[in-house]
């Protein structure tokens, strides 16, 4: 089993201005990871220039002797009634799976568009979920790319019972991918704040199962710490993808860019060798 992070494991500089792509790359290479889940945001793909601008970045990863596996597709949504802005966040959608076609990844994870509600209603959160992916879905089969529908969040352990969001239940879950053909991402962060039983749900996923987002939290929020920094029984998610024989990479969703600029190789270290011992429960006979 291979060791993957997010392309976005340090973006910005102390500051808050951008840090350099090379930078995050060679931090991620120094730390010990060896392949990159890249995070497709709709700024990446609506700029001019934008195919350029993916190509070195593709370019510098394989001069690093690392390999995109896996990609994010945008979901930084609009402004609902935005129209124009949902055109453009359709097109860069379209675009962000091309660019997973032409990267050849394993898998794409995509977000179901759904939102904390009060007032929420299964069949029509359901049906609006179908409406939105159905396009997408259908435009990477075109192209040969798979997609993961991500298990979301919900609002948290102490938040109030009548706030619910849809895509936090594995059942439906899986009836979303089986109606649309497409597979699974597990987030283990956003499955810890839906109160889920890992094991029993991962292993209910089965073969649906094409990649995962590993991070910790404290079923609260959706920090991104890293393995074994929250309160995620980690010997009973490797348990569950040891059953169901996963076969992708250890994918860590985790990133450094909070931290002061002295803090951040320490703890990218840290990141890969907590990833690399859950490759090593993994892979143990």
């Amino acid at each position: 089993m291979r060791l993957c992070v997010s392309s976005e494991i340090c973006a910005v500089l102390p500051d808050r201005t951008p840090l350099p792509f090379q930078a995050g790359i060679d931090l991620a290479k120094w730390a010990g990871f060896e392949e990159f889940d890249f995070s497709l945001e709709s700024r990446h793909l609506l700029d001019e220039g934008w195919e350029a601008a993916l190509d070195a970045r593709a370019s510098a990863i394989a001069r690093a002797g690392m390999r995109i596996r896996y990609a994010h597709i945008p979901f930084d949504y609009p402004r609902p009634g935005d129209e124009e802005g949902w055109k453009r966040f359709s097109l860069a959608t379209l675009r962000a799976i091309d660019q997973a076609a032409l990267w050849g990844v394993d898998c794409a994870a995509i977000h179901p568009r759904c939102f904390m509600k009060p007032d929420y209603d299964a069949d029509r959160e359901y049906a609006d979920a179908v409406a939105f992916l159905e396009p997408f879905c259908g435009h990477a089969r075109a192209r040969g790319v798979t997609l993961g529908i991500e298990i979301m969040r919900g609002a948290g352990a102490s938040a109030p019972a009548r706030i619910r969001r849809f895509a936090t239940d594995t059942d439906v879950l899986i009836r979303l991918a089986d109606e649309l053909g497409a597979g699974i991402c597990w987030d283990t962060g956003h499955a810890h704040i839906s109160l889920q039983e890992q094991g029993k749900s991962i292993r209910k996923v089965g073969s649906r199962l094409k990649m995962v987002h590993i991070n910790d939290n404290f079923a609260e929020d959706d920090v991104h710490l890293a393995p074994f920094l929250g309160r995620i029984n980690w010997d009973e998610v490797v348990q569950a993808l040891r059953d169901i024989g996963y076969g992708g990479s250890m994918n860590l969703e985790v990133g450094c860019s909070r931290l002061p600029e002295p803090l951040r190789a320490p703890y990218a270290a840290y990141m890969a060798a907590a990833g690399r011992h859950l490759i090593d429960l993994f892979e143990k006979a």
